[in-house]
């Protein structure tokens, strides 16, 4: 089923629901350049597992309203998060990748109470530049789009080395759009990348490091970080530096994958989550 949140005048955010609205809710949050359906799996997994799923389009993203004043920066998508968590009956879980995740933990700087877990996804107040710099890179890569939906799933495999399952080119399609020159884009606002790169925030989260620093070691809910065992974002040192700091916080390693955790083992990945689901 899909659902509407009207978070602003503006901005409609689309979501994709998994089981019974009664349950206890989770909330599925993307990373940059992401679409819902990269949660397809686990949403569908968690479900049967008796909670009530919602995989979120950020906006600027997939089928959620583009911003024309290009507000896209941490304060307008936290702002568009808590919206959809006010309009719940029930707190959720937040379940967050790369800036899903960043966004989950502003939200509870903000809100302490507005979530009944919170779950982080390959990312940390303090992220390797290196692996940064490399999906802006893959996100820059032609402006013009690709000729074929075959070029798109080498750029992909190219960029995603160690992912054992390609999946189909249908299945692409969904995190595609049309261009006007007809070639296929990426289904994300080109101009949101711009306004990332000019905002230090994005480009070098050095600079808010300290402040979620503090929210993780002041947090009373239950937490979990699930890294890539193969990522160039968050690397083991800094997870050994997070824990050092949030020493509530949980731990799990997810053996050949990287960065985008979900997709490239989603299996063991979900399976982490429901052990720590069943753990609340």
């Amino acid at each position: 089923m899909t659902l509407n949140f009207q978070t602003a005048p503006d901005i409609t955010i689309v979501a994709d629901t998994f089981g019974i609205p009664e349950n206890e809710p989770v909330l599925l949050l993307h990373g940059g350049g992401q679409t819902r359906h990269s949660w397809k799996r686990t949403g569908e997994r968690l479900a049967k597992e008796g909670w009530y799923v919602i995989a979120t389009d950020a906006r600027g993203h997939g089928e959620s309203s583009w911003s024309e004043k290009l507000e896209y920066n941490f304060d307008y998508l936290t702002n568009d998060l808590i919206a959809i968590v006010n309009s719940l009956d029930k707190k959720p879980v937040l379940i967050g990748a790369s800036m899903g995740g960043i966004c989950s933990i502003i939200a509870l700087s903000r809100l302490p109470a507005i979530a009944k877990a919170l779950v982080l996804v390959d990312v940390s107040p303090r992220m390797e530049k290196k692996g940064v710099d490399r999906i802006f890179d893959f996100m820059s890569d032609k402006p013009n789009g690709y000729t074929s939906l075959q070029e798109v799933q080498d750029a992909v495999t190219a960029y995603l080395p160690q992912r054992k399952n390609r999946g189909s080119l249908k299945g692409l399609q969904k995190n595609l759009r049309r261009l006007p020159n007809g070639n296929w884009g990426w289904h994300w606002d080109p101009k949101m990348l711009e306004v990332w790169k000019n905002t230090s925030n994005h480009r070098d989260p050095s600079q808010i490091t300290d402040f979620l620093d503090q929210v993780l070691k002041n947090l009373q809910i239950p937490a979990l970080l699930v890294r890539g065992a193969m990522s160039d974002v968050v690397s083991k040192e800094i997870v050994a530096e997070l824990l050092a700091v949030a020493p509530n916080l949980q731990f799990v390693d997810v053996q050949d994958a990287g960065h985008m955790v979900a997709g490239d083992s989603n299996a063991v990945f979900t399976e982490a989550l429901v052990d720590f689901l069943k753990s609340l």
